[in-house]
């Protein structure tokens, strides 16, 4: 027969147990005994995933729209995109957009030996050399307190590398990224890129852990006052509209036009064809409500979007990364939570 001791038996009513000294004892059993001896593996995982992210191994990844041709009237792509650690070394595509420089292909070839940096594999290189050296200082430190926290630290960087390598960041999609993939990968970006009436936008970043390509044929706006951008703010009527709108839901659209000195027309055929052929700054609610949903402001100036190619490729990379990451972060939450009941 055996007897197993609780806490307050050992002092018969209790009040001499110290609560807190026992849940040190405990967290400190919990780091040395369990954690510690775990930190070589999870440090041998990370240094993989270094490894593959800065691997001199090159990837040629092939992108295409599947069956769509050219003698049909849709946008195709076909080419390769070429990647090599955190950076892609080249990118040939032939591209055709039906309502863009009349519907003829242009090859878009990168810049002979340059490199273009994807920032998305730039933080998650950086986020992952912080997280080794955390862990390589978790293994000798002796403070509970700093260990949690640095252990937490940890925990956040691999949480927002994850999410790094799930979805971009604002910056570098569009319209928020001002075409830079476009003029930083191409030398003659203007003449590959521009005519009178079209702009051609290039988006490449990670998304769900594969390589996503986005072509845009986006149409110039022309017709005032809707072509109108603040030199201050370099933000159009069209953003100021949306705000408007998103910020005084009592108003309704006309009352904002009017606000903004726009002229309201009754539609009819007439309005419109005098509208259209003299750009005149009056407009109908039809006509609003079509350029406020439809327009950005890119590349300081008001676009709409007519054609679009979306590409995804698969990375083996980046799939194998994601699912080493997974699991360390559900290792080092597990951990994490224990420590900070």
């Amino acid at each position: 027969m055996s007897t197993e001791l609780y806490p307050f038996d050992r002092f018969g009513d209790g009040h001499n147990y110290d609560f807190g000294k026992e849940h040190i004892n405990e967290r400190n059993w919990l780091i040395t005994e369990i954690i510690k001896p775990e930190l070589p593996n999870i440090i041998d995982n990370v240094e993989k995933c270094l490894n593959m992210l800065n691997s001199d191994q090159i990837f040629k990844l092939p992108i295409s729209n599947g069956s769509a041709s050219s003698s049909d009237n849709s946008p195709t792509i076909k080419g390769v995109v070429t990647r090599q650690g955190p950076f892609i070394l080249d990118f040939q595509a032939m591209l055709r957009f039906p309502d863009f420089r009349k519907g003829k292909q242009v090859l878009y070839r990168m810049n002979t030996g340059r490199k273009f940096p994807l920032v998305q594999l730039g933080t998650i290189n950086s986020n992952l050399s912080k997280i080794l050296k955390s862990l390589e200082d978790l293994e000798v430190l002796d403070d509970i307190e700093k260990f949690i926290s640095d252990l937490g630290g940890v925990l956040r960087l691999i949480t927002n590398s994850i999410n790094t390598l799930q979805n971009p960041p604002r910056e570098l999609i569009f319209p928020y990224n001002d075409n830079f993939t476009m003029k930083h990968m191409f030398q003659n970006c203007e003449t590959l890129c521009d005519s009178t009436h079209h702009e051609v936008s290039l988006e490449l970043v990670l998304f769900k852990n594969e390589l996503s390509i986005d072509f845009r044929n986006l149409t110039k706006i022309t017709k005032k006052p809707w072509c109108y951008i603040d030199p201050e703010t370099g933000k159009s009527l069209v953003d100021k509209i949306k705000e408007q709108l998103g910020s005084n839901r009592t108003k309704s659209l006309s009352d904002i036009l009017k606000a903004n000195g726009i002229q309201i027309e009754e539609p009819s055929l007439l309005n419109s064809l005098v509208m259209t052929t003299f750009n005149t700054e009056a407009t109908t609610i039809p006509q609003a409500q079509t350029f406020i949903s439809r327009c950005v402001t890119f590349n300081n100036k008001v676009v709409m979007e007519t054609e679009k190619i979306a590409i995804t490729t698969s990375d083996p990379t980046l799939i194998s990364i994601s699912s080493k990451l997974n699991a360390l972060e559900h290792s080092i939450s597990n951990h994490y939570s224990n420590l900070v009941i």
